[in-house]
């Protein structure tokens, strides 16, 4: 798997190949999210490894685009309605990924829609119990996710490139090892905040 990262490359985000094996053959699966330009990054992408991955020109099809949601709409409930997943915005700022808060949100939707149903009352004051019980589980895992891509997002390519140089020392894979979890950033995000060589590099970039 490869990641590629630089504000040429994926401005605000990042562009990735990965490989897929499939009955039929293998495959890479390319892609880029960006704050602009994501036609543009994909192409450019695509062309940095197509000879290394072996990618035939014919099988190169056009991008599939979507626009992610990173951030929660102003209110996830109403009469009758209790948004969800991607749709009430519960993605992961950092990444882009949303399965894990798909089915977290689903879960507790869920319960108080049951709840709302027993009792006959699927007014939104009744149904605003759902968007305080997923603010309470995620509330601050998304707000430290945020924090970290608005200073992330104005990384130069210098700054990203010193982050890879202490990810290659002791800098940051013990902070790694000790408090990285798939569907859990706010104790790493915290932890890189303390650091110091880390927390130089974010400053610089917030104040520039």
């Amino acid at each position: 798997m490869e990641l590629h990262f630089g504000q040429d490359v994926a401005p605000g985000g990042f562009a990735w190949a990965v490989p897929v094996v499939r009955p039929e053959g293998r495959y890479v699966r390319i892609g880029a999210m960006a704050s602009r330009d994501s036609v543009g990054c994909y192409e450019r992408m695509l062309a940095r490894v197509r000879v290394r991955w072996g990618v035939a020109d014919a099988a190169a099809s056009p991008p599939r685009q979507k626009i992610l949601p990173l951030g929660a709409i102003g209110r996830t409930y109403g009469d009758r309605v209790l948004a969800i997943g991607d749709a009430a915005g519960l993605v992961k700022p950092t990444t882009g990924g949303g399965i894990h808060y798909s089915i977290l949100s689903a879960a507790l939707a869920a319960d108080v829609a049951a709840d709302a149903l027993a009792r006959d009352r699927l007014d939104a004051e009744t149904l605003s119990r759902y968007e305080r019980a997923w603010r309470a589980e995620l509330g601050e895992e998304l707000e430290a996710q945020h924090a970290l891509r608005d200073i992330a997002a104005k990384l130069s390519d210098e700054a990203i490139d010193r982050f890879f140089e202490l990810a290659h020392t002791d800098g940051i894979m013990p902070i790694i090892r000790a408090t990285a979890r798939f569907n859990e950033h706010r104790p790493f995000i915290r932890a890189l905040f303390k650091h110091p060589p880390a927390r130089r590099i974010l400053f610089r970039a917030l104040v520039a």
